[in-house]
């Protein structure tokens, strides 16, 4: 059993203190609203199982329950964005450090005032390019088309998550909304990139989606772990053979400068 958290005290989220969950036993982080391993509603500041139908934690006394200044919509107090609006919630005070909860106008601490950012998504759109669904991403910032595995605008630069399409900034490892999370780094220029990019955002070299090692670009198997690659064509995404020298499905002719690049791992 863990000390009592006095309310105001601010324990930094994401920061275990040895906290288990009371339903299932797994570890839990204070800041997570709910149990990763079984669903059970928390406590974000102090990380104790709380009922859903109560609207003040009875350990920290932390209001649960709060409503958007965005759009209205209610929400559980460990949000980080709100679902409906995109608005992000400024999780920590930039003038004293206090964790924040439930997206207050200024900070319970200091008195410094919280601004929250509202995030764009970027639009999702088919195209069919002979026999192929090509799905590309309109980039929110500049209009540019981006094919949603790259999670990174060539454009203009902006990041965008490849699961949910919503734009991040540049130190965010991990998505607010959807969690995909950016942990590995770029074999060539050691830039973030996520699981299962078929290449660096920042250097454009192809990596293996399986495993993330480098691979050529013209491989059809990964030489670190041996998956079976396929390749799609820089143009329009649809699937090419190593030995083309013209896209079947756009028409786009590959030179030395733009050769087809890994994709996903065959399976089965």
């Amino acid at each position: 059993m863990t000390d009592p958290v006095e309310p105001g005290a601010g324990p930094v989220p994401g920061q275990s203190r040895d906290l288990t969950c009371a339903s299932c036993g797994a570890r839990v982080y204070l800041g997570d609203p709910i149990c990763a391993s079984c669903g059970r509603s928390l406590c974000p500041r102090c990380g104790v199982s709380v009922d859903e139908s109560v609207e003040r934690c009875l350990r920290c006394g932390l209001e649960l329950v709060f409503v958007c200044p965005g759009c209205g919509m209610e929400l559980f107090a460990g949000a980080e964005i709100c679902p409906d609006c995109g608005l992000v919630f400024a999780r920590r005070c930039s003038a004293c450090g206090e964790p924040l909860f439930c997206a207050p106008d200024r900070c319970p601490n200091c008195g410094q005032a919280v601004t929250h950012h509202k995030r764009a998504s970027a639009r999702s759109l088919s195209q069919r390019v002979g026999t192929s669904l090509v799905r590309w991403v309109i980039c929110p910032i500049c209009g540019a088309r981006v094919l949603p595995s790259k999670g990174f605008c060539l454009e203009c630069g902006t990041r965008i998550c490849p699961r949910c399409h919503l734009t991040l900034l540049p130190e965010e490892s991990v998505c607010p909304r959807c969690e995909f999370e950016w942990g590995a780094a770029c074999p060539f220029c050691h830039a973030a990139i996520a699981p299962g990019m078929p290449e660096c955002p920042a250097c454009e070299r192809p990596l293996c989606p399986g495993c993330g090692a480098a691979v050529g670009e013209n491989d059809i198997l990964c030489p670190a772990c041996g998956a079976e690659l396929t390749l799609l064509c820089s143009e329009c995404g649809g699937e090419v053979s190593p030995g083309d020298s013209r896209c079947p499905h756009c028409g786009a002719t590959f030179d030395a400068a733009d050769i087809p690049h890994p994709a996903a791992p065959l399976l089965g």
